[in-house]
Parts: C-alpha cells; sequence; structure tokens
C-alpha cells in the first residue's frame, strides 16, 4: 500500500494544502506525531488514496496516510497511538443546511397527522377552540399542507373560535404563518404594514390582512419572544455536542429568525466545538428596503465572529415550496389553475442580488426550489457575467429541486454548488407537484459534473446525518437516483467543505488537511441499510483536538 505523506506528493495536493505541505517538510513532516490511528479501515474521500489502513496527526492537520506498517515507523515516545479495532476512520462529517436556535414561542399544542398532511383546518380550529377555554396568552401550534394550502380567509376563522386570545400557527417547514386580529394587535401589526422585502402580507378581496404571512413577513415568532443570546447559546451548545456524537465537526448554520450580531454572540457564548459557517438570511438583517444594507450588516457583526466561525452569505430565499405551492413552477399547481406560485424578488431586485454578490468576496447563498425560479435565475446570472466569474463565486444553491436535466449544462457551467437535503425524499410525492416533471435529484447531478453536499435542513434542532446518508442511498419513489454508500459519504465531508470554499483545508483525510476525523461505530459502507440511523461516533477530532470520546477511547488507548 502506498503511503501519503506531507514531505512527499506535493503535486497531487492543491493551493493551500501544498503551501501548507511545503512549509511543514523542515517542521511538522520530521516532528513526532500527536496521535498515530492504526489497524482501521479508512475513508479518505480523497481520490489520490480512497482507502488506507492508518493516518498520522501533528499540528492539528493530517501528516500521513497509508498502511499501519508506514504510519507506525512514524511514531515516537510521545505518540498515542489508537488501535481503531477495523472500524471505519472517516473525515469529520459536514452538516451543510441546519437551522438551528428557533422554536416557538410557547409550547405548542399537539396536533393530528404532523408532519404530513397535518391537520384539516376543521381539526386545527377545533384545537384551537379547545384551547381558548383556558388559554388568556398566545397559543401556538405547528400546522401542515392541509392548513397551509386551505384558501379560506384564516384571521376570520380563528377569530371565530379564539376572539380575545392571541394564536399563531406555523407551517412546520417555515415560509408560512398564520395570526388572528389579537395576535395582530398584540404584535402592533397595523393593516397598513408594508410588505417587507422578499416576503408578504395575505390580504383579503378588500384589501384587509386576511392573518397569512409569507417568507420574510414570517417574522411573527421572534416578535413574540425575542431571541436571546443565553437561549441561543443553550440550544446551539446542545446541538453542538449531540453533533460531536454523531462524528460532524462543521456546520453550516442557516442563520433565520435572529440577526448575525445575536448569533454570533451567543456562539461565541457556546464555545464552539466544531467549526461553524453562518449564512445569515438577507431579509432578517434589516429592516429597511435596501438590499445593500443587509450585506452591510453581516459585514459589521463578521468583524466580531469567534475563534472556529466564519461569517459567509448573506442567503436570499428566492421562492417558496411546493408544500404551500409557493415555489415558483413552470406549470400550474393541481386544483389551483393559472397558480405556479411566486418569486419573492422582483427582476430588479433579483438584478441587485446578484450585482452586489459579484462585486463583494463573500460567498452567496440562494433557496431556489421552483424550476421556474431556477429559469430566471439561471438567465439572470448569464445576462450578468460570463461563467467563469460565477464560477470564482462558487454560489450556493439550497434545495435546488427545481434543477432539472434540462438545464443541468447551464448549472455546471456556471460553477454552482447544490446543497441538496435527502430528508426531503421523505415527503409523501402528494406534498409536491405529483405530475411535476423536476424533483430532487441526486445521482443525475454527480453524473453531470454538478458539485454536491448533503445537509438535513433540520430545524430548530440538530437531526441524524445517518437518516439523512440513509435516505440518499435509498431515495424512495425513484432508486436510480439513489447515491452510492460512497458517494454520499464524499457529499457529506469533501462536498460540504467544497461547498463553503474550503476543499483546499479540510473535508479528506490527506496530507496538510485539517485532522478533522471521526471513528464509526459501525461501517456505514458496508452495513445493511436499516442500521445506517442508529450509527455514531466514538472518537470526533477537530484539528487535532479530541471534542468526543466515547468511554472506550477513554482509556489509555
Amino acid at each position: 500500500m502506498e503511503m501519503t505523506v506531507i514531505r512527499g506528493r506535493i503535486g497531487r495536493l492543491a493551493g493551500c494544502a501544498e503551501i501548507a505541505a511545503m512549509l511543514l517538510v523542515g517542521s511538522a513532516a520530521l516532528a513526532e506525531p500527536q496521535i498515530l490511528f492504526v489497524n482501521a479501515k479508512v475513508f479518505t474521500a480523497d481520490p489520490a488514496l480512497p482507502y488506507a489502513q492508518a493516518v498520522a496527526i501533528e499540528g492539528g492537520r493530517i501528516l500521513a496516510v497509508g498502511s499501519n506498517e508506514q504510519v507506525r515507523a512514524l511514531g515516537g515516545a510521545k505518540t498515542r497511538v489508537i488501535d481503531a479495532g477495523g472500524r471505519l476512520v472517516t473525515p469529520g462529517l459536514i452538516e451543510a443546511h441546519v437551522h438551528l436556535g428557533t422554536e416557538l414561542p410557547t409550547p405548542p399544542l399537539a396536533m393530528p397527522n404532523l408532519p404530513f398532511p397535518g391537520p384539516t383546518p376543521e381539526q386545527a380550529l377545533a384545537v384551537v377552540e379547545q384551547a381558548a377555554k383556558t388559554h388568556k396568552d398566545w397559543i401556538t401550534a405547528y400546522v401542515g399542507s392541509l392548513a397551509a394550502r386551505d384558501r379560506r380567509n384564516w384571521r376570520k376563522a380563528l377569530d371565530a373560535v379564539a376572539p380575545e386570545t392571541p394564536v399563531f400557527l406555523k407551517g412546520f417547514w417555515g415560509h408560512t404563518s398564520i395570526i388572528n386580529s389579537e395576535g395582530l394587535r398584540r404584535l402592533g401589526i397595523a393593516e397598513d404594514i408594508t410588505d417587507p422585502l422578499g416576503g408578504w402580507w395575505g390580504r383579503d378581496e378588500s384589501g384587509r390582512l386576511d392573518g397569512r404571512a409569507y417568507e420574510a413577513a414570517e417574522t411573527i415568532t421572534p416578535r413574540i419572544r425575542p431571541p436571546t443570546v443565553e437561549r441561543l447559546a443553550a440550544a446551539f451548545d446542545e446541538a453542538q455536542k449531540r453533533y460531536a456524537r454523531w462524528g460532524v465537526t462543521s456546520i453550516h448554520l442557516m442563520n433565520n429568525d435572529k440577526t448575525a450580531e445575536i448569533t454570533l454572540a451567543a456562539l461565541a457564548a457556546a464555545k464552539p466545538l466544531q467549526r461553524w459557517t453562518v449564512y445569515s438570511w438577507g431579509a432578517w438583517q434589516t429592516t429597511a428596503q435596501r438590499l445593500p444594507d443587509a450585506w452591510a450588516v453581516i459585514d459589521a457583526a463578521a468583524r466580531q465572529a469567534p475563534a472556529k466561525v466564519r461569517v459567509e452569505g448573506p442567503k436570499w430565499i428566492l421562492d417558496g415550496t411546493p408544500i404551500e405551492q409557493n415555489s415558483f413552477q413552470r406549470t400550474a399547481y393541481d386544483g389551483r389553475p393559472g397558480w405556479h406560485g411566486r418569486s419573492n424578488f422582483s427582476d430588479e431586485q433579483l438584478r441587485e442580488i446578484l450585482q452586489l454578490a459579484l462585486a463583494r468576496p463573500t460567498q452567496l447563498a440562494l433557496h431556489v426550489v421552483g424550476d421556474a425560479e431556477t429559469d430566471r435565475l439561471l438567465s439572470m446570472m448569464e445576462q450578468l457575467a460570463p461563467a467563469p466569474v460565477w464560477r470564482s463565486k462558487r454560489v450556493r444553491i439550497e434545495h435546488g429541486d427545481g434543477i432539472g436535466r434540462d438545464v443541468f449544462e447551464r448549472v455546471a457551467g456556471l460553477g454552482l454548488v447544490v446543497i441538496q437535503n435527502p430528508t426531503h425524499l421523505a415527503i409523501p410525492p402528494t406534498a409536491r407537484k405529483k405530475e411535476h416533471e423536476h424533483s430532487i435529484v441526486l445521482k443525475s447531478l454527480e453524473d453531470a459534473g454538478i458539485p454536491l453536499a448533503l445537509g438535513s435542513d433540520g430545524g430548530p434542532r440538530e437531526q441524524n446525518p445517518f437518516l439523512n446518508l440513509m435516505l440518499a442511498v435509498v431515495f424512495p419513489n425513484e432508486p436510480a437516483e439513489a447515491l452510492t454508500r460512497e458517494q454520499a459519504l464524499t457529499a457529506y465531508t469533501a462536498g460540504g467543505a467544497y461547498a463553503e470554499g474550503e476543499e483546499r483545508r479540510k473535508g479528506r483525510l490527506a496530507p496538510g488537511f485539517a485532522a478533522d476525523v471521526a471513528v464509526l461505530s459501525q461501517d456505514v459502507l458496508t452495513i445493511p441499510t436499516a442500521q445506517l440511523p442508529s450509527t455514531t461516533s466514538l472518537l470526533t477530532i477537530v484539528d487535532g483536538e479530541v471534542i468526543f470520546a466515547d468511554a472506550m477511547f477513554t482509556s489509555s488507548n
């Protein structure tokens, strides 16, 4: 078995990793390793050496990867030798899309049939009516697609069953909320409220608010209970500790319902274990109707970022989802003739978003779901700059369900990276547009050369990455789009690093790369599929430092 070591194979490393390798030739390459993993099945996510038996770590970086004999020879008197016992050792997982720290402002009422299809409107109203008999403060609950798609005047319907109690119903996936008159009154939301940048208030034929709030107007939760550093820090700390037990070493936080400033303060208080990259929703950063303000606010907050935290973004939500039928589609939704969904931004606003992204160093993230919205975005990008310029910007497409085979070549040419969420594969087809030819794809993206990363889209708490991995390799309803185990694990490691522009630093077990490592409880490349969600990490390392160790690794081994 060949060995890759910092002082050799320089030509196989790229960019920063090359530089790091060359700088370390005379020092770290000759230093005594801090840690050796031996007797392992090492999945490197490095095409130059996909599998190995052993790994050496020194100075927070991978020193060497190779056979047991080759790597053991590097050890010294102070080297900690960890016998992996044949277990799978992988790069640390990268959670590339998660929402944390945002919960309903009061304990939610229990609603039937969640998540799909959720309560019928009548069931939801009955639950609220019963609760209103004893509640005088906020009644909150999650609802599903049945309530979200119902076209009644929800403000009037809720007023009829809870005339004196504020009521707030939220789509469990976000993007839509419902509030009654007492709720509007308590929050000071008047009839003449202006639609915010990237969102809108529902109105009846007379122009009166009908109780619905969509996208950036859907700010009910922080209006009722503003976020605090203390609560957010507790949520972040709980999430990072759970993620450490799954072998997650980097987290891409989709920062909704709160500003970048308070999020960074909370992360500082939580003392990050992993490396975090924060993508703050642009529309949340400013109450003004000016797009540049969002970048300015994020830039200012970024200067206060604590150790292990990077700030990118902003993230703009270009359309909704098929669940509430607001993602912008080429064909009309079932049961709603002429309704194709809608864009959250005008053509002029989208143009400005893209122009600002071209002029700034930070990465742009875009929520794009509908195929018509995808068409609109691609056309606008092609108008504004040549493909090589866009490739240098590495724009993130969060979800990308509307990326069909007819636009693969354009997407690949522009260098877009898709962050897909296999947990969405558990959504029943009836919650999507069943006649819609474009839906989630995975293998086809890989085959088309489109960079792919995987995230859970979880929220408000962390989600099991191995459940996500299982869905990616099974792909319910369309097995031909399933990834292989190796492809899925690569998307969860090297793919996540590429998605944030860190592929020269982490995401692989290769010399010069960050020593982000997970020793898994079972071999996710070979075990029966149904067992994947029960996988945990026995030992998780970030930059050479242990952030979680199972009991078996707290001994002298």
